[in-house]
């Protein structure tokens, strides 16, 4: 492992430090915006009911990409068909990881823990994104993230931690579902990371998205499925809820996330991410549940470790 403490921006092609900079902050604003579109449309995506996992991800993701065909037209893009067979595949490859088998493992442990469960298997995002980046990627780490991946996992399990007899017990299934939809998030995110740094942002979303809907629906459609995962597809009283969390879960947040990944580092992006946990909390309370004292204690501690890797 190399410390660097300046890292390169991906797909910024120069170095001098006042071109630098402004590159890494807005990849530090997309990847916290990020987490706060996220972490809106996770308590969203908790409020569906009466919906398949896998039919609430295929709903999500196309809704998503019929968003983005407009919005790629509005600014004159188009596909870039003179990418690499290899570069394709990339994308190809980590829009079924990530959107396709990794959010739908994630919505079903979701539908059997709570959003402070889930928040918990979610730290194993960043840390496996950072191993995956200085193993596979060779990136830099700057001193920063050193001290504040520390802090920021110790906050987060501090404000998902629970005593055993406050509730009900964690289903362990649920946990491991919303695990493994993490850490596939994070392989997918490896994947196409060298690719992002010479493609267009919402080109290369709308590749992954696409990816991830056919993937979901041919799955479906071979395992005789083919009708319950279609559910959302015409009028469902879930679409009260399933319509914000994919706008802003999928549309916004992927585009943000993508940026982040792009204009940033994986790692120093991945743990700003994990600020979404942090978000819940806030947004939970605000919706009036009751926070213990300690759960607010934890997202300070977070909050603290994420202004330490944005100040490195």
């Amino acid at each position: 492992m190399r410390i660097a403490r300046d890292v390169e921006p991906a797909g910024c092609g120069r170095t001098e430090g006042w071109y630098k900079a402004p590159v890494l902050w807005l990849g530090d604003a997309m990847a916290v915006g990020c987490a706060l579109a996220w972490a809106c449309a996770v308590l969203a995506f908790r409020r569906v009911e009466g919906v398949a996992p896998a039919a609430l991800n295929l709903f999500k993701n196309t809704f998503s990409v019929a968003l983005l065909l407009p919005t790629m037209a509005v600014l004159g893009l188009g596909l870039d068909l003179g990418r690499s067979g290899e570069d394709w595949g990339r994308l190809i490859v980590s829009g079924v990881l990530g959107l396709a088998v990794a959010d739908t493992l994630f919505l079903a442990g979701l539908r059997r823990v709570d959003a402070s469960v889930a928040a918990l298997a979610d730290c194993a995002y960043a840390p496996t994104v950072l191993l995956l980046s200085v193993l596979f990627l060779g990136e830099g780490v700057g001193i920063g993230l050193f001290v504040g991946t520390p802090l920021v996992v110790l906050g987060l399990v501090i404000v998902a931690w629970r005593r055993r007899e406050e509730h009900r017990p964690v289903d362990r299934d649920g946990v491991l579902l919303c695990m493994a939809g993490v850490m596939t998030t994070a392989v997918a995110v490896i994947v196409a990371k060298p690719v992002l740094e010479r493609s267009e942002l919402i080109e290369a979303t709308l590749v992954r998205l696409t990816a991830g809907a056919v993937g979901i629906g041919l799955y479906e459609l071979v395992a005789g499925r083919g009708r319950e995962v279609l559910v959302l597809f015409r009028r469902h009283a879930a679409h009260r809820y399933a319509l914000p969390g994919a706008f802003l879960g999928t549309y916004l947040a992927m585009i943000l996330w993508l940026g982040g990944m792009k204009y940033g580092t994986a790692s120093r992006a991945a743990l700003l991410n994990q600020s979404a946990t942090v978000f819940v909390l806030v947004l939970s309370r605000l919706g009036g549940e009751v926070i213990p004292a300690r759960r607010w204690l934890g997202a300070a501690i977070a909050v603290a470790g994420v202004m330490v890797v944005i100040g490195s």
